[in-house]
């Protein structure tokens, strides 16, 4: 192999969407690139885009309810005000639209999806790819076995691709495994709110940890445990999902 030969297979392989590299980090650092404000100031500052990353992002939470939805409200209203939509892909539960609307979401920015297994990718792929939502929401246990590392590199890809933030939620036994996405959170509930530890972010190490409030004060003041309740009841019913539209419940 000629030294020309070595120069680009080594440039293919630059060039893969699961590679990165430290310049392209500290050119988007000058040129001032910014993510989606997570409405949390305090956050904002220990993210690397001072944001949610136009890419995939995981969310580790095993506690539904622990507020990982209202920790994306402040964005997802950012994106439906830009005109842009939302999906939610393999939600365990229906979501509740007038808790959706209360939150300042338009429900028709608002795409639900009620899938399992390998659709549960595709869908995700083709929804990040096509440009119309500026945020998908996926929850990877509907995915089950076919959440491999070759499926979390083609959403990264796509959510690249369609100038789109992808939210993975997975469990925390995820965090053991090797994975291409460039945020990777733990979220576990603490004191009526969320703690935010980051696993994995861009650029150099960090082992932080930021506390957030993602409930109202006002569901807090008597058991801390009541706001997780709350909150799930809130932006769900306890049936399963049982249509591909969002359903008004009572």
């Amino acid at each position: 192999m000629t030294r020309t030969d070595n120069a680009q297979a080594l440039a293919t392989v630059l060039r893969h969407p699961a590679v990165w590299r430290a310049q392209q980090h500290m050119r988007q650092s000058i040129e001032g690139s910014q993510g989606i404000s997570t409405g949390f100031a305090a956050l904002d500052q220990v993210l690397p885009e001072a944001g949610w990353p136009i890419s995939l992002t995981e969310l580790l939470v095993n506690e539904m309810g622990a507020g990982e939805l209202s920790l994306l409200t402040p964005a997802l209203r950012t994106i439906t005000a830009e005109g842009r939509g939302i999906a939610l892909i393999g939600a365990p539960y229906l979501p509740q639209a007038r808790a959706w609307q209360a939150a300042g979401i338009p429900l028709e920015r608002l795409l639900v999806v009620d899938t399992v297994g390998l659709d549960v990718l595709w869908s995700a792929e083709q929804t990040l790819r096509s440009g119309e939502c500026g945020a998908v929401l996926v929850w990877g246990q509907a995915a089950g076995r076919a959440l491999n590392h070759r499926a979390l590199q083609r959403l990264q890809l796509a959510a690249s691709t369609g100038n789109a933030a992808c939210f993975l939620y997975r469990s925390l036994d995820a965090e053991t495994n090797p994975s291409p996405a460039p945020l990777r959170l733990r979220l576990t509930p603490h004191d009526g709110g969320l703690r935010v530890h980051l696993v994995k972010t861009r650029g150099a190490a960090q082992d932080k940890t930021v506390g957030v409030q993602t409930f109202p004060a006002h569901w807090q003041a008597a058991n801390p445990q009541r706001a997780s309740v709350a909150a799930i009841r809130a932006i769900t019913t306890r049936r399963p999902v049982a249509a591909s539209c969002l359903q008004n419940t009572p």
